[in-house]
């Protein structure tokens, strides 16, 4: 019942965005004169890497990726037409640096610049960087932070009983296989959290997973209540499809998707919330055996793993908290629970990271909106140079934070955004596609492709 709610939302809210993002006004202030010069960083087709620049008299342009025949790109899913926000906002005749794994969406010809939501000049992509990434081998979601019992503001009483089915409906209508979470479902490890997310994802064909957060192991946990109502299928004496090597702490696990073609998911949960101290541990000693045993046995694969607590930045020479995960302003704002560095686990967990190149961390546990990588170019991807695992932010699906320069303070917006990643798989690529599900969009400005 809770995920009917989504139907309400989906057809009050999306036919509105998809009205307005179809607007192309004509205003006699703005001409169709602006040039765009880009100067791709590489020879890459769906590649966007690189600096562009609009040569216009002057003002702030958003720059958005066109059809061959001039329209902001778009997709129908679920019978809804969603558009591609912005890639870029830009200055005239400033260059702006694309980070460098932004994708050119499939179906991008051409890119496009905005004034005042009017448009104001065009160029065409060069053929050699259209993307076509081939045949999508399969896809999923990943989303963070659900926070069921923290915010309550709207008319159902809890915030997430909203957000949350409705992210999962437009994963739906992307027929992904899976939605993996990167933990804090609830706000203090409560059962009546629990019972939530398992009335709303046994709504759902496909598998539902996640592993803990600092949150769900708080005041309120029971190892009992999560394994009665978490991760379906998982912790029973009869699994579902695809379950394996569940750990002997009752929360840690695998999942092999039949279409995943040897890929797979593990689920790593932390046992405890615990940070900042010297002696601080988030894993224990017989969670990183049973993991290392895993990335060992999948060093060949593609490997998912989604924990909930991000890593600072690894290079000793660069602030720690301009890794991926995490931010920093101009007056010092950042997240302070990050993995707490240096810690025995900490030093174990970030070396499997290191020589294991062959996986995908999904984390969250900052909720840092994914505009917010304005601040930090790392903050929703990163490898350090190659020489890590991929590790990928998920946004909240309740509460996306966002700061700005010169305060020394975030804000929480639920209800008023709602984030996460839709996830391609293709032959040799992965293209990472962020969502924002209130407004039925995706966002092109933290849309990334990587090497698989």
């Amino acid at each position: 019942m809770l995920a009917k709610i989504t139907i309400w939302f989906l057809t009050l809210f999306m036919p509105l965005v998809t009205a307005f993002n179809g607007i192309s006004l004509s205003l006699p202030f703005v001409s169709d004169s602006a040039e765009i010069v880009y100067d791709f960083a590489n020879e890459t087709a769906g590649s966007a890497a690189g600096t562009v620049t609009v040569k216009a008299s002057s003002g702030e342009y958003e720059l958005y990726w066109g059809t061959d025949d001039g329209k902001k790109l778009s997709e129908n899913v679920g019978g809804y037409t969603v558009y591609y926000s912005e890639f870029a906002t830009v200055e005239a005749n400033e260059a702006e640096k694309i980070q460098e794994f932004t994708a050119i969406p499939e179906g991008a010809e051409t890119v496009l610049a905005y004034k005042f939501g009017s448009l104001a000049g065009s160029m065409d992509i060069p053929e050699n960087k259209i993307a076509d990434f081939g045949k999508k081998i399969y896809s999923f979601g990943a989303l963070s932070d659900v926070h069921f019992n923290r915010y309550n503001g709207s008319l159902s009483g809890d915030d997430a009983c909203v957000t949350f089915p409705n992210a999962l409906s437009f994963f739906e209508a992307l027929d992904v296989s899976i939605v993996g979470i990167s933990g804090d479902i609830s706000a203090d490890g409560e059962r009546d959290a629990f019972e939530k997310y398992n009335s709303i994802t046994s709504e759902f064909a496909f598998p539902v997973y996640t592993c803990t957060g600092n949150h769900d192991v708080s005041t309120y946990y029971d190892l009992d209540n999560w394994q009665e109502l978490m991760n379906t299928g998982v912790y029973g004496d009869v699994k579902a499809a695809g379950v394996e090597a569940v750990a002997d702490n009752g929360m840690d696990f695998v999942y092999a998707p039949a279409d995943a073609g040897g890929d797979v998911f593990i689920f790593l949960s932390q046992y405890r919330w615990d940070y900042g101290e010297a002696h601080s541990r988030i894993l224990e000693d017989r969670q990183l055996d049973w993991l290392e045993a895993q990335l060992e046995k999948y060093k060949d694969e593609t490997v998912y793993l989604f924990f909930h607590t991000f890593l600072n930045h690894p290079d000793e020479n660069e602030n720690p908290h301009m890794g991926e995960g995490n931010l920093e302003n101009n007056v010092g704002r950042h997240y302070d629970l990050a993995f707490t560095e240096g810690c025995a686990d900490e030093v174990r967990f970030e070396a499997m990271m290191d020589k294991y190149e062959n996986v995908v961390y999904f984390n969250g546990h900052s909720h840092w909106a994914y505009d917010m990588q304005v601040f930090n170019p790392n903050l929703n991807i990163a490898n350090y140079g190659g020489e890590f695992a991929t590790m990928v932010h998920v946004s909240s699906v309740s509460s996306p934070r966002r700061t700005t320069a010169n305060i020394d303070d975030s804000s929480e917006h639920y209800m008023r955004s709602s984030e996460g990643m839709y996830v391609e798989v293709y032959e040799d690529k992965i293209v990472f596609t962020a969502c924002e599900f209130l407004k039925g969009e995706f966002l092109s400005y933290a849309t990334y492709c990587v090497e698989r």
